[in-house]
């Protein structure tokens, strides 16, 4: 499994985050809440130090609309900046248009729309609508947070961890979104020790 981060941690700069985790993890999402021209600069003018790190990358596109989503998928394609995966909510109008290959469809609390690259958030899933088993081949990306129920991206806690075993494989992407520096790097330090391809789960 390759592990990662949100890029948001100690705010939205991708560069300031992804060097507080460098050598910590595998790869960093790059969380674009929106698409507009200060937005645009502010990606740009982080990309060569990006580039520079020892990390690879996700893209979170912009949840606000599908058109934000779109632009900012054309724009890293057009610059050719290397990424693992895209993951993209599921907007009102999102079938209608032409996304990018790598894109994977996400599923929230109250929604659930198939697509052949799915991006499983297991929280979501455990606060609202179970994903069907005909998904599971598509996973591409799971994102995990701790929840107590009611909201998510809390601290990793063993219930959450317990219900990604079986999810766990070789070629999976694990995002931990948790929006804590600390608490970020303990769940990947902890899933870095699970044994996920054997019979026993390593949880205590």
């Amino acid at each position: 499994m390759k592990l990662g981060t949100t890029s948001w941690l100690i705010g939205e700069n991708f560069l300031d985050n992804a060097r507080l985790v460098e050598g910590r993890v595998d790869f960093v999402e790059l969380l674009v809440y929106t698409w507009n021209k200060p937005m645009r600069a502010k990606v740009a003018s982080w990309l060569d130090g990006l580039a520079a790190l020892n990390l690879e990358y996700t893209l979170h596109l912009p949840t606000d609309r599908t058109e934000n989503a779109l632009a900012a998928a054309e724009f890293f394609t057009a610059c050719g900046f290397p990424l693992l995966n895209l993951t993209l909510h599921p907007l009102p109008g999102w079938r209608d248009v032409s996304w990018p290959h790598l894109v994977a469809v996400e599923n929230l609390i109250d929604r659930v729309e198939f697509h052949h690259r799915f991006t499983f958030d297991l929280t979501h899933s455990l606060l609202g609508s179970p994903l069907p088993p005909h998904y599971h081949p598509h996973i591409v990306e799971l994102h995990l947070s701790g929840t107590d129920g009611l909201i998510d991206h809390l601290p990793l806690d063993d219930a959450t961890l317990q219900a990604a075993r079986p999810f766990l494989r070789q070629e999976l992407l694990v995002c931990f979104e948790i929006f804590d520096p600390d608490d970020a790097l303990a769940a990947v330090d902890r899933a870095r020790a699970l044994p996920a391809w054997s019979g026993d789960s390593g949880i205590d």
